[in-house]
């Protein structure tokens, strides 16, 4: 909805409420037909608290049943979804207050810059009743679900990423020569070097023999023993620091053994995603789009959940922080567009890979990458960037058709659109 339709779908209701979320208690403020905003009151975060706070508000308005309320809820990172998904059994009707809507017109209320959890509450109400706010995402069962196990993977990548840094960093003073013979420390046959063998002179009390076994059995005789005959010289002549050694051979051992129990679960996270996309059509035929494999989908749907909820696929846009937005004001007037970022980093980070990949020598946008990327000064981010918004109205299509992607219709299209 634009700005207009949010107001006069809030003026629709009778009562408007702020509630101001936080870890312990959360502080709510009521206002109805009369336009008087009542004193806050202090929800406590247990079913009690919430029984409490569902009573306060019939008590408050007695001629109102909770179909008559609209909440506005302004979430403190993830505390406030339980209150959300009460409220919503409850018959209320929640919506989301952004966080930066509310520290823009603090000085709104009063002409101050004071804040306390009274007056946010206070102006979240205010918003509220004014139509700012955006729709807040309730899912189905297997879109929750699917939600939960993509954002669990993606802070264990996340701690993946810190492991291989902390082992960068090891390195870098035990044996810094080894970066040069593997640059890519998650592969197969540095981790398995490195854990039978963490320091350089533990590799040298190994015979040469023992160590080309094992790498060839690791690297299925991908890498050629000029190459281990290499790094066990570089052992040999390492300028690694070789006091505390026992110290860092302990850690190193700790680091892998974390490490492995990190494998292992993102490889049951993916087994379950897998499982669960199953259950979701779109992301079944997002699976259909080139380039695109079972988590990139599962990501989309799960930031996005059911396509039904938008209209355009510049809400899609707007909701991954795509949008563009630039200076036009009196004679302060900028060509320069750039995208807004205020939208789920996640999603917007999953459609920038995929756009990457689209822009690949044999991608199927490899000539608008090209074309773009000498338009802007022979700049590939900002190419990509432009890709990743193209991309958007073929996803949305392909989730809202009911069919998958079809070939011969986008060369079709593409071939129209480089004639005209």
């Amino acid at each position: 909805m634009r700005a207009d339709e949010k107001y006069l779908f809030a003026r629709r209701f009778a009562v408007h409420v702020g509630v101001d979320t936080g870890k312990a208690f959360h502080k709510l403020v009521a206002r109805g037909p009369e336009g008087r905003r009542q004193p806050p009151f202090k929800v406590l975060v247990n079913r009690k608290g919430f029984e409490e706070a569902h009573a306060h508000l019939r008590e408050m308005f007695p001629n109102h049943g909770p179909a008559d309320f609209l909440v506005g809820l302004e979430f403190a990172g993830h505390h406030g979804y339980t209150f959300a998904h009460f409220l919503a059994a409850k018959g209320y009707h929640v919506v989301s207050v952004l966080p930066a809507h509310t520290k823009k017109a603090k000085e709104l209320e009063d002409n101050s810059p004071l804040k306390s959890d009274d007056k946010d509450a206070r102006l979240i109400c205010k918003l509220t009743g004014d139509g700012v706010f955006v729709p807040f995402p309730f899912l189905d069962t297997p879109y929750v679900e699917l939600k939960v196990l993509v954002t669990h993977r993606h802070r264990l990548t996340v701690e993946q990423t810190r492991f291989r840094n902390r082992l960068q960093t090891i390195l870098d003073l035990a044996w810094p020569e080894f970066l040069g013979h593997f640059t890519n420390l998650t592969k197969r046959t540095p981790l398995a070097i490195l854990e039978r063998w963490p320091l350089p002179q533990d590799i040298l009390a190994a015979s040469p023999e023992t160590v080309l076994r094992l790498v060839k059995k690791v690297s299925r005789n991908h890498i050629k023993p000029t190459k281990v005959r290499a790094l066990l010289a570089s052992a040999r002549e390492t300028v690694g620091l070789m006091d505390g050694a026992d110290q860092r051979r302990d850690e190193m051992k700790d680091l892998f053994a974390r490490w492995r129990l990190l494998r292992a679960q993102l490889d049951e996270l993916d087994t379950q995603i897998a499982a669960l996309v199953e259950l979701c059509p779109e992301a079944e035929r997002l699976m259909t789009v080139p380039e695109i494999g079972t988590l990139c989908a599962a990501t989309i749907v799960a930031e996005l959940g059911t396509p039904d909820s938008y209209a355009h696929p510049a809400q899609v846009l707007k909701l991954a922080g795509m949008n563009l937005v630039g200076r036009d004001s009196g004679l302060s007037v900028s060509g320069r567009r750039w995208q807004s970022k205020r939208g789920r980093p996640m999603l917007r980070r999953q459609l920038f890979l995929l756009a990457g990949r689209w822009c690949s020598p044999r991608g199927l946008m490899r000539n608008e990458y090209v074309s773009l990327k000498e338009r802007n000064g022979n700049c590939k981010t900002k190419a990509v960037a432009a890709i990743a918004r193209k991309i958007v109205p073929v996803l949305f299509h392909v989730m809202k058709s009911g069919d998958g992607f079809d070939y011969e219709r986008y060369y079709r299209n593409r071939r129209r659109k480089d004639a005209a």
